[in-house]
């Protein structure tokens, strides 16, 4: 029942992390296109990170509970996991790069490429559980689409902030 009730946190903070990240991405980039935030706007995205640090919070939580869980009941198989060690440094670099965005310490374009790369990268490897790729591997890959989704940001953003025509 434990267990159970752990997933089920696990992935509303899962679905809420990357349903938020994806949102923040939508609304931030339609809202400033043209180089203006209303305050509505303002509040709609207040209200989109609001969720998104709610969703990280259940993932953290659950996260350290599962770990609990599954040291108590002696299953530390998972202990030798790459991809679960994978997760694990994707969840931390999420935190760390929340930290840094919020206190303005973070490049903004790098840090939503990587707010979004990350949590489509901790579901992907939530849902897989085990892959035949290395730790280094799946870092590897990660890199890569944090470098695409970067590039498919600002290209976006360029093209809305585009020569207007009158």
């Amino acid at each position: 029942m434990v267990y159970d009730l752990l997933v089920i946190i696990h992935i509303i903070g899962t679905v809420l992390g990357v349903g938020s990240a994806t949102f923040a991405e939508i609304h931030y980039t339609r809202f400033n296109s043209d180089d203006i935030i209303t305050d509505d706007e303002r509040k709609t995205l207040a209200a989109t990170y609001t969720v998104l640090r709610f969703g990280l919070l259940l993932v953290v939580a659950s996260g350290f509970g599962f770990l609990l869980y599954l040291r108590l009941n002696e299953y530390v198989d998972i202990l030798t996991s790459p991809t679960f060690w994978a997760k694990m440094t994707v969840i931390s670099i999420i935190v760390a790069n929340a930290i840094l965005l919020q206190a303005r310490l973070m490049p903004f374009l790098l840090g939503t490429a990587l707010s979004l790369t990350s949590w489509y990268t901790a579901l992907v490897l939530g849902v897989l559980r085990t892959t035949e790729a290395s730790y280094f591997e799946i870092l590897i890959y990660y890199g890569i689409a944090i470098v695409i989704v970067a590039f498919a940001l600002r290209w976006i953003r360029a093209r809305l902030h585009g020569p207007k025509t009158t």
